[in-house]
C-alpha cells in the first residue's frame, strides 16, 4: 500500500512489527515497535529519524505492511521470524542457514551417540542440543575432545542394530563396545551424564561426580568400571588445569561486544562463560551503509539466541540497546528464568567486556589484513595478466652440486601464507651432468602427473630466467595443452639498485614491479621459501651420500644389521680389526654375516675403510641415525 499522510493517520496505536517492501513486493526491512503509528511515521517526517541510514532505506521504500500484536515481547519475537523469514536487505543478517552447527546428544536411545548436525533452529524432539557454533571446525573440534574423554559410540543406529562383531574403536578401545555388549546401560548413561555436565561447562560438578561413581564402582568390587573413571577423570583435570581464561566466579554469562571500522563494516564478538570459564567465542562482520551500531547490537542479540543458542542468566554488551525490557523479558521466557542485560561500568563485567572487545579489534585487524591480500593478490594478477587473482600460488626450484645429487622442489602458498603440506620434493632422475632446464621440465611434468589427487595452483613460479620458464612451459603444453595454469619465472637482480624481473610466456621483455610493491614482496618471499626447501633438500640428500658406509656394499647386510655393526664399532676398521667371535656377539649378527663380511674386504685395499667412521662431522648426528 503507497505510504502517504492519509495512510500513516490509519496506522494502528497498538504494539507490533511493520515489513517496508519495494515496488516488487521484496521485503526491504523489518522493526517493531510499542506504537506503530509513531514509529512508522518517523520515518517520513522531517526529523522524525534522523539515524544516517533511513535515506539509504527510505528512497527504496514503496509500501509499508503492519502486524499489530498485544505486546511488545511478542512484537519482537514475531520480528524475529520474520527477519530470518525474508532475510531483509536493512536488517542484521548475522548468520545464514549453512553456518549454524550444533552437537546432537541422542538422549532418547539407550546407548546416545554425539553427532555434529547443522540445522536453523532447535527442534523439539526430546534430545539434548549444545551450541550454537560459528563454523563446522569449531564444533568438530568439540567433538573429538569429548570422545577423546568420553568413548561414546561413533557408530550409526542401523550399524549398532546389524553389529555382528567389535568395530574398530571398539579395538582400538575408542568406544565402550556397546555393540558387543562390553558395557551396562548404567555404566554408559553415568558416561552420557558426564558429557552433558562437561558441555554445559559444570566442570567442578563433573569432578565430583566422577569421584562419586569411581569411589561407588570400587566399593562394588567393579573394579574395571573404576579404572576407567578414574582415568576420564584425570584427563577432564588436566583440560580444566590448562583453561587460562578464568574469572573465579560461578556465573553463566554471555558478552557481546561492538566494534565499528570505516567502509560501514562491524564487527560482533560473542563470549560464552559457563561457571566463569571461557567455554567459546564467535565473531560476526556485518556490512551495510545503512546501519548503525545500536541497531546492528541489538538485532545481532536478537538473532543469536532466536536460532537455539542457550541463554545465560545475564548478558553483557557494549553499547545500551533499544527497549533492554522487552529483550529481557523475552530471554527470561526462552530460559524460563530471569535474565537481566545490562552494559558493564566495573569489576568483573569490565574485565569480561574489555576481553571480548580485545577480540573484536584482533578480528577486525584479520580481516584488514585479509583485504590487504586482497589487493595485493589482484595486483599480482593485473602485473602479471592472470585472469583472477592467484589465491594458490606454487614456487619450483633446483638444487645440485655440478649436476650432482639434484633435487628438484615445490613450495605451495595459499592466500599468502606457507602452506607445508603441500611441499613435495623430486629425485632428479637421468641428468649426471648440469642441465637446470631439463630438470626443471622433470620436476614440472611430474607434479602434473599428480593433479588428479593434488589440484593445479593459480600461478606456478619457477626461480629462474627466460630459459627455465620455457622448460616449465614446455612441460605445461606437452601434458595440458591450452589448459595450462599460468606460469612466470623470477630472475634475481642484475646489478645493484636493479628490481628482481618476471618472465612471462610469449613475452619478450619481463615485467617489473614499483621497488617495495606488495605484490613483489610476496612473490620474492615465494621465491626464496623455494629456494630455502630445495638448498635444505639437497644438503640432507648430499650428507647421505658422503657418510655413506662401505657396509652398503656387503652381501646379506640391511640397514638394521649395518646399523647394529656401527654401534658396535664405532668405523669399519675398528669392525675388521675385531675377532670373529666379538663380531658374531653384535645382536642380528651370524657367522655367515662374518664370513660375508672378510670375503668383501679381502677384496678392496685396506687403506679404504680407514675414513669410514660412526659419525657426520657436517651436521653433528650419529651415523647411524642417516641409514634409516
Amino acid at each position: 500500500m503507497p505510504v502517504d499522510e492519509e495512510f500513516l493517520k490509519n496506522l494502528p496505536v497498538s504494539p507490533g512489527v511493520y515489513l517496508m517492501t519495494d515496488r516488487k513486493g521484496k521485503v526491504l526491512y523489518v522493526g517493531k515497535a510499542a506504537n506503530l503509528r509513531n514509529r512508522v511515521r518517523s520515518y517520513f517526517v522531517r526529523g522524525g529519524d534522523e539515524r544516517p541510514r533511513i535515506p539509504y532505506l527510505i528512497k527504496r521504500v514503496d509500501g509499508v505492511r503492519t502486524i499489530s500484536t498485544e505486546t511488545e515481547k511478542e512484537a519482537l519475537i514475531l520480528e524475529n521470524n520474520l527477519i530470518k523469514q525474508h532475510r531483509p536487505k536493512f536488517n542484521v543478517d548475522l548468520r545464514d542457514d549453512k553456518s549454524f552447527f550444533s552437537l546432537k546428544l541422542n538422549v532418547t536411545h539407550p546407548f546416545p551417540r554425539l553427532t555434529l548436525v547443522r540445522t536453523q533452529r532447535i527442534k523439539p524432539d526430546g534430545e539434548r542440543y549444545f551450541g550454537p557454533y560459528s563454523s563446522a571446525r569449531d564444533a568438530r573440534v568439540t567433538l573429538r575432545f569429548i570422545l577423546k574423554l568420553f568413548p561414546l559410540r561413533q557408530c550409526t543406529e542401523r550399524q549398532l542394530e546389524t553389529c555382528k562383531r567389535p568395530c574398530l574403536n571398539c579395538q582400538m578401545r575408542r568406544c565402550l563396545c556397546p555393540c558387543a555388549g562390553r558395557v551396562s546401560r548404567d555404566e554408559y548413561a553415568r558416561m552420557v551424564r558426564g558429557v552433558t555436565l562437561l558441555l554445559q561447562g559444570k566442570s567442578n560438578d563433573l569432578i565430583d561426580t566422577l569421584n562419586r561413581e569411581m569411589e561407588m564402582a570400587a566399593g562394588e568390587l567393579r573394579f574395571e568400571e573404576a579404572a576407567r573413571i578414574r582415568d576420564r577423570l584425570s584427563a577432564v583435570e588436566r583440560t580444566l588445569e590448562a583453561q587460562n581464561v578464568s574469572f573465579f566466579h560461578l556465573k553463566d554469562q554471555d558478552v557481546f561486544s561492538l566494534v565499528a571500522a570505516e567502509s560501514n563494516l562491524f564487527v560482533v564478538a560473542v563470549l560464552s562463560f559457563r561457571k566463569g570459564s571461557l567455554l567459546s567465542g564467535d565473531t560476526f562482520f556485518i556490512r551495510n551503509p545503512a546501519l548503525d551500531a545500536d541497531e546492528v547490537l541489538s538485532s545481532s542479540l536478537k538473532q543469536y539466541y532466536g536460532a537455539g543458542a542457550f541463554v545465560p542468566k545475564e548478558v553483557l554488551v557494549s553499547h545500551s540497546i533499544e527497549n533492554p525490557e522487552a529483550v529481557e523479558a523475552w530471554l527470561s521466557d526462552m530460559r524460563s528464568n530471569k535474565v537481566s542485560v545490562r552494559v558493564p561500568s566495573r569489576g568483573r563485567g569490565a574485565r569480561l567486556m574489555s576481553l571480548a572487545l580485545k577480540n573484536a579489534h584482533d578480528a577486525l585487524l584479520r580481516e584488514n589484513q585479509k583485504g590487504t591480500l586482497e589487493d595485493t593478490l589482484a595486483r599480482i594478477a593485473e602485473r602479471l595478466r592472470l585472469p583472477h587473482p592467484p589465491r594458490a600460488i606454487e614456487g619450483y626450484d633446483i638444487s645440485n652440486t655440478s649436476g650432482g645429487e639434484p633435487v628438484g622442489v615445490k613450495i605451495r602458498f595459499t592466500d599468502g601464507k606457507p602452506d607445508t603440506s603441500k611441499y613435495r620434493q623430486y629425485k632428479i632422475r637421468g641428468f649426471p651432468d648440469q642441465d637446470d632446464p631439463g630438470m626443471i621440465h622433470q620436476t614440472i611434468s611430474r607434479r602434473v602427473g599428480r593433479r588428479e589427487e593434488d589440484p593445479l595452483p593459480d600461478l606456478l613460479l619457477i626461480d629462474g630466467g627466460k630459459s627455465q620458464l620455457n622448460a616449465a612451459t614446455a612441460a605445461l603444453r606437452e601434458l595440458l595443452g591450452n589448459a595450462a595454469p599460468p606460469v612466470a619465472s623470477i630472475a634475481k637482480p642484475r646489478g645493484d639498485g636493479e628490481q628482481e624481473r618476471f618472465y612471462l610466456p610469449n613475452r619478450k621483455n619481463p615485467v617489473t614491479f614499483p621497488k617495495g610493491d606488495p605484490g613483489l614482496m610476496l612473490l620474492m618471499r615465494v621465491r626464496d621459501e623455494s629456494h630455502r626447501f630445495a638448498h635444505k633438500t639437497h644438503a640432507r640428500r648430499r650428507a647421505r651420500t658422503v657418510i655413506r658406509s662401505t657396509l652398503d656394499d656387503v652381501s646379506g647386510i640391511g640397514p638394521k644389521k649395518r646399523r647394529a655393526l656401527l654401534t658396535a664399532f664405532g668405523s669399519v676398521k675398528q669392525m675388521l680389526a675385531a675377532s670373529d667371535d666379538s663380531i658374531i656377539a653384535v645382536p642380528g649378527i651370524t657367522r655367515k654375516d662374518v664370513e660375508n663380511l672378510r670375503a668383501h674386504f679381502l677384496e678392496i685395499e685396506p687403506g679404504e675403510t680407514a675414513g669410514y667412521v660412526g659419525t657426520d662431522d657436517t651436521e653433528g648426528k650419529p651415523a647411524e641415525k642417516l641409514f634409516d
